[in-house]
């Protein structure tokens, strides 16, 4: 572990966190910043090991961080590098992980996110996901950036504990429908998701808001369904639809009985 002192403002450190805020730089540099006390508890407490993390000297989580530089920095340093608007006391940086998207070939449950935009929305999607016992996400089209600072601090510290990819590649579609079967969430089917069969390797895709499931998803699903709703309300925030699937999924026996 190598400590650094920081109290410059112009220092490049201070300057490359500003710069991992934009996201095609985040992207080159393969990098996630990271800040909020909950956030850097949670990675903690799953043992994430940090590139740098920046915090004073007397901060109490000093000796429970794992990482490969710990930079020392003044309360002026520490604002400056900060996404939140509230004062921080620790903001760290963490690798991309690297995940190989032919894992998703041996999982089961697959959640498929089209095109969603709203980072607050996709960070409870992987939120739920992980505490439904989905296999992992995959993010298709143009969506949100994974590791905005906003979609980490969504997830309330699941970032990591299901693979996520990125792709835009329809045969990698393709591909996984050999052996799973893709059932996409519509505003106007007549089935509703009680009339799916959920057992078996399935992939139950989401479209965004505004414009729902992508033409690209739509012709390639094998079912697609609506949750049924009551009172002429058209359709249900995103975040809410995709958590209420993922609980029925779960627990499809109990809801039958």
């Amino acid at each position: 572990m190598k400590t650094i002192e920081i109290t410059s403002l112009q220092n490049e450190l201070v300057k490359y966190c500003n710069k991992l805020q934009n996201p095609k730089f985040r992207k080159q540099e393969k990098m996630i910043l990271v800040d909020g006390i909950q956030t850097i508890e949670g990675f903690i407490s799953d043992k994430i090991v940090f590139e740098y993390i920046f915090l004073k000297k007397d901060n109490v989580y000093l000796d429970k961080i794992q990482a490969n530089n710990v930079v020392f920095v003044t309360d002026e340093i520490l604002k400056k590098i900060s996404t939140t608007k509230s004062p921080t006391d620790i903001i760290g940086i963490i690798k991309e992980p690297e995940i190989d998207k032919n894992i998703f070939k041996k999982l089961s449950k697959i959640a498929l996110i089209d095109g969603v935009k709203d980072a607050g929305n996709l960070g409870t999607i992987i939120r739920s996901a992980t505490a439904f016992s989905i296999d992992g996400i995959i993010l298709f089209n143009d969506c949100v950036d994974l590791y905005n600072t906003k979609v980490i601090r969504s997830t309330a510290q699941n970032i990591f504990k299901l693979p996520i990819i990125k792709t835009n590649d329809k045969s990698f579609i393709l591909e996984l429908k050999k052996n799973h079967k893709l059932i996409s969430t519509v505003v106007n089917s007549k089935k509703d998701m009680l009339d799916i069969d959920y057992n078996g390797n399935f992939i139950i895709a989401f479209g965004s808001e505004a414009f729902g499931i992508s033409d690209e998803i739509n012709q390639l699903s094998d079912e697609k369904i609506t949750i049924a709703m009551d009172n002429d309300v058209e359709s249900l925030n995103l975040a809410i639809c995709a958590s209420i699937a993922f609980a029925f999924i779960k627990h499809k026996n109990n809801f039958r009985k």
